[in-house]
C-alpha cells in the first residue's frame, strides 16, 4: 500500500497550471465565495456477501484516522485474495483458460483515477491500479502492459489459475460450446450469464474525503482481452467530493453503456435522493430494452445510500455500510 496522503504529479500539476490560469484571467474579478462541503461522519460501503469481512478491516482503519483510499485498497485486497470465484487470483477464466483482472480506484478530492484492465499475473488489481493513479499521468493501462507496468513497480508475478478455475474450465471446454460473449445482445431474451463478479468500496474519512475503488476477473469463458466496466472510470465505479460515490456490478459489457455510477451521482448532485437516484439508473438500462442481470450501490456524502438491481431473481444482491454505530447489511430488491 501507499501513503494515503500521497499527491499524485498530475494533480499538483492541474493544480498549479489552474492557479496560474486564474491569475492571468480573473486578477481583477471578484472571488467566488468558497463551496462548503460538510465533512460527514467516516463510513465505508463494500458490495456483496464480501461487505462485512471487508469492512470489519477497512473500518478500523478509518477510526483510527487513516485515509480513505488506504481503507478501499486494504478493504479490496482482502476480497481479491480470498480465492473467491468471481473476484481476484483463482477466478473465472476467460475463453483459453486465463484469469484476468481489471480494477480501478478514484480518489475524490482531485477526481484522480487509476485503473487497469485484463491485468495478468498479479493477483492485487487494485494496489496496481493505485500506483498507476499516483505514480504516472495515465488513468488505464491494459493486458501484458499492465502486467509490465505493475512489474515496474514491484508487485511478483504468479499465476492466478486455481484448481477451482482450472476444472471449471476444463469441463466447459470439453463441451465444446462457444463463449456466450457470441450470442446476440440480451434485448429481446435474458442474457446467459451465470453468477455474479466485482466487489465495489467506497469510503469517507475522518477529514472528509470520499475515495472508491472496484475491481474483479470479470465474465465468464469471455474473449481474451476483453476489458468490462469495472476500470472505466463512470461505468464500474464514480466518486465526487462534493457529492458522493457509487459502484456498480454485473454485465458489465452492458452496464458501461451507460456510465451508471457517474449517471447516479449527477442525479443526487441534482437533489434526488441515493435510493432514488439508484432506481432511475436502474431503470434507464432495463427501458432500453436490456434484460440483464445489473446492480448498483450508491451512498451520499452525509452517509445516506441506497441501491438497486434488475434481473438476479434468485441472487440476493446486497451492500454493508459500516459507521461508528457498527456494519449493517442492505439486501437490494
Amino acid at each position: 500500500m501507499g501513503d494515503g496522503s500521497k499527491i499524485s504529479r498530475r494533480a499538483f500539476g492541474a493544480g498549479a497550471a489552474g492557479l496560474a490560469a486564474l491569475g492571468a484571467t480573473r486578477a481583477s474579478a471578484k472571488p467566488a465565495k468558497p463551496k462548503t462541503i460538510a465533512t460527514g461522519k467516516p463510513f465505508i460501503l463494500t458490495t456483496w456477501e464480501f461487505g462485512p469481512g471487508a469492512n470489519a478491516i477497512g473500518w478500523p482503519m478509518l477510526a483510527s484516522g487513516a485515509s480513505a483510499i488506504d481503507a478501499v485498497e486494504t478493504a479490496i485486497n482482502h476480497v481479491e485474495l480470498l480465492g473467491d470465484y468471481w473476484v481476484g487470483a483463482g477466478g473465472v477464466p476467460n475463453e483459453v483458460g486465463e484469469t484476468t483482472l481489471d480494477a480501478m480506484i478514484m480518489w475524490g478530492p482531485t477526481h484522480d483515477a487509476g485503473a487497469v484492465g485484463c491485468l495478468k499475473r498479479v493477483k492485487r488489481a487494485i494496489s496496481v491500479a493505485r500506483k498507476v493513479m499516483e505514480e504516472t499521468q495515465h488513468s488505464l493501462i491494459v493486458g501484458d502492459d499492465a502486467t509490465r507496468f505493475a512489474a515496474r513497480m514491484g508487485f511478483t508475478e504468479t499465476s492466478l489459475t486455481s484448481v477451482v478455475s482450472q476444472q471449471a474450465w476444463d469441463k466447459w471446454a470439453a463441451t465444446g460450446a462457444k463463449t456466450t460473449a457470441f450470442d446476440p445482445e440480451p434485448i429481446a431474451s435474458a442474457d446467459k450469464l451465470v453468477g455474479h463478479d466485482t466487489v465495489g468500496s467506497i469510503a469517507l474519512d475522518a477529514a472528509g474525503n470520499l475515495c472508491v475503488g472496484c475491481s474483479t476477473n470479470g465474465r465468464e469463458f469471455k474473449i481474451p482481452g476483453r476489458v468490462g466496466d469495472s476500470p472505466i472510470i463512470g461505468a464500474g465505479a464514480y466518486c465526487d467530493q462534493a457529492v458522493g460515490a457509487a459502484v456498480a456490478t454485473g454485465n458489465g459489457d452492458v452496464m458501461m453503456r451507460f456510465l451508471p455510477t457517474y449517471h447516479v451521482v449527477e442525479l443526487m448532485r441534482g437533489g434526488m435522493e441515493p435510493q432514488a437516484a439508484a432506481e432511475a439508473t436502474i431503470q434507464r438500462i432495463v427501458d432500453a430494452g436490456y434484460q440483464i442481470d445489473g446492480g448498483i450501490a450508491v451512498i451520499r456524502r452525509d452517509g445516506v445510500h441506497g441501491g438497486a438491481k434488475t434481473g438476479w431473481a434468485d441472487t440476493p444482491f446486497s451492500y454493508s455500510v459500516q459507521t461508528a454505530t457498527g456494519n449493517v447489511t442492505v439486501p437490494v430488491s
